[in-house]
């Protein structure tokens, strides 16, 4: 076989061209350099998108807890017969539009699961699991409902500013996104979880003395008087219904939030600091709320209880522990923009459950613990109840 020569118009000099084989292997070793590349470059893609999300739920993270601790640090407490701080677990199961009652929000279908047996993989209470790790603390389907009473320093331009003291409440919520806070959603809206601060003014001149704080008193568990701070009813913005029932959209403070509790610990007579929730009573049953009050049905003191769960079922006396805190440790759980759309498939049916999975309720708390992370923080109370 000749091979081909070509002379160099130039030099004269001439050179072989190249073999079907030579531009083979020059193809398979370009190809092979090529596909090492991009498969160096998605691999740092990947890794920048959860260094990314990662970041993104940290920075959600921190908000919460941020305005928990100057919520928290600027906390009013009177030791008298009034309730100045609460948390109590919300019902469960939820109702088809949650304990809040509020527009748009949607606990049909199968989303978080309801309070089960603690050491159950699908339940989501477990106030002190076996582990001790607090990952796996649960508060309840719909987390906890705190409340209190706080006097942040404002702009002090006007009445509605003044530094008084007002009530607050964080409240987690399970509801349905639309495009405005105009727009009603319908079934087919995306619904995500979303943790709300919402507040009550403490005075101002435009609307009702009875609708601020001042006009409603210092006891988030007082029911003779109308409206109180456990009424569905937020039909404007700040209203002493904004407690219960946060407004649709003006006092979300983060979405993803599929957990929210706390733990408080209190001074005992001798001097010591002891968790007095999450706590038992002397059967061995979880206490499911907290309040700050000296009326704790001893010592010929009536006990403070708040209002029925949804449904109708009264609390117990058993059911709540009592005292001031001196610290407070917040847990709040969010996922990943990857994972709430993975919940979110799921909750819809457009994802089913492996065999490998006996129940929905553990396949969704799988999902949530493979895509999610737990925050906490410790608040130091530094208030001295009078």
């Amino acid at each position: 076989m000749k091979t081909r020569r070509t002379i160099h118009e130039a030099t004269g000099q001439g050179f072989r061209g190249f073999t079907v084989l030579e531009l083979l292997v020059a193809v398979t070793i370009a190809g092979a350099l090529t596909l090492s590349l991009l498969a160096t470059a998605s691999h740092l893609f990947s890794a920048w998108r959860r260094t990314a999300a990662i970041s993104a739920v940290r920075t959600q993270a921190n908000g919460i807890l941020d305005w928990l601790e100057a919520d928290l640090g600027s906390a009013v407490f009177r030791r008298d017969d009034n309730v100045w701080l609460a948390a109590t677990l919300q019902s469960s199961p939820q109702p088809p539009r949650g304990d809040a009652g509020t527009s748009d929000a949607d606990w049909t279908g199968r989303v978080k699961p309801v309070d089960g047996l603690p050491a159950s993989p699908g339940s989501s209470l477990d106030l002190q699991p076996a582990s001790g790790d607090r990952a796996d603390v649960r508060f309840g389907q719909a987390g906890l409902w705190l409340r209190f009473f706080t006097q942040q320093p404002d702009s002090n331009d006007g009445l509605q500013n003044l530094s008084a003291p007002r009530a607050v409440a964080y409240q987690l919520v399970r509801r349905r996104v639309t495009a405005g806070a105009g727009a009603l959603a319908g079934d087919s809206a995306p619904a995500r979880y979303l943790l709300y601060r919402s507040t009550a003014r403490p005075f101002g001149p435009d609307w009702p003395d009875t609708n601020s704080t001042m006009g409603s008193g210092y006891d988030l568990f007082r029911e003779d008087v109308v409206p109180h701070y456990n009424r569905a009813d937020s039909s404007r913005i700040d209203q002493v219904g904004n407690i219960r029932s946060p407004r649709r959209f003006e006092q979300i403070l983060a979405n993803n939030v599929i957990d929210f509790g706390v733990r408080i610990w209190t001074r005992q007579r001798d001097g010591r600091e002891s968790v007095s929730f999450p706590a038992t009573d002397h059967l061995g049953r979880s206490k499911r709320g907290f309040a700050a009050t000296i009326r704790d049905g001893q010592w010929r003191a009536p006990a403070a209880l708040p209002p029925p769960l949804q449904g109708g079922r009264p609390w117990t006396l058993a059911e709540l522990t009592y005292g001031f805190p001196v610290q407070i440790e917040v847990f709040v759980r969010i996922l990943g923009e990857e994972g709430a759309r993975l919940i979110e498939a799921f909750e819809q049916g457009r994802t089913v459950r492996p065999p490998s999975v006996a129940t929905d309720a553990e396949q969704w708390w799988a999902l949530a613990r493979a895509h999610s992370s737990v925050f906490t923080r410790q608040i130091r109370i530094h208030a001295t109840p009078r």
